[in-house]
């Protein structure tokens, strides 16, 4: 898996736009699917690459499928623990 900047945990908004990433939807589609606009997603991913260490999207998508997996059990669990804790 590959690690988080230390300290610096995704929000359960940044999980719910990386699980969409890893779906291969689009920004408009992202911001459809969660109710928010699409420069809203576009703040999340920045984050989400700044705190994955991430140059850019394909980058990050590689991650999420090659040899630094982020799990999507991973994603999983971090949505559903952040939600209910």
């Amino acid at each position: 898996m590959h690690k988080l900047h230390e300290d610096k945990c995704l929000s359960v908004r940044e999980l719910e736009v990386l699980e969409c990433i890893r779906k291969g939807l689009s920004n408009p589609q992202i911001a459809s699917e969660l109710c928010i606009t699409i420069s809203t997603v576009k703040a999340h991913i920045s984050s989400i690459l700044q705190k994955i260490n991430a140059k850019n999207r394909i980058e990050l998508l590689l991650m999420l499928v090659g040899e630094k997996n982020i799990s999507n059990e991973y994603i999983k669990e971090q949505i559903k623990t952040s939600r209910y804790h």
